[in-house]
């Protein structure tokens, strides 16, 4: 009688789940290590952008949660047309300085 094997031990096969590409990407027939590569890379790409749209509107978000953040703690609406692009250039500043410590704080 033959063992029976655990699910757990037949996940470890070299060949479990796998189907072999039949898929286009990009019009190109994934067929190689080297497009395994390129998708890696296509994914990668990708989630960097997602994440970091993600970031962005969190940053503005979590921002907009704090008076030194909102131009209405400094401006009028006449003041903000007469000074558009000094608040657009502060509040951008900052912004940025947020998305670069965040980076950094995830990637450390």
């Amino acid at each position: 009688m033959a063992k029976k094997r655990t699910l757990n031990e037949i996940r470890q096969e070299k060949n479990y789940g796998y189907t072999a590409p039949s898929k286009t990407i990009d019009k190109e027939i994934v067929d190689s290590s080297n497009d395994i590569e390129a998708i890696k890379s296509m994914i990668i790409d990708k989630l960097t952008q997602d994440l970091h749209d993600i970031f962005f509107e969190h940053v503005c978000e979590e921002m907009s949660n704090h008076a030194a953040f909102q131009s209405q703690t400094y401006l009028t609406e006449e003041g903000y047309e007469l000074f558009e692009d000094e608040w657009f250039e502060f509040y951008h500043e900052h912004h940025g300085d947020i998305m670069g410590r965040l980076t950094q704080n995830i990637t450390n």
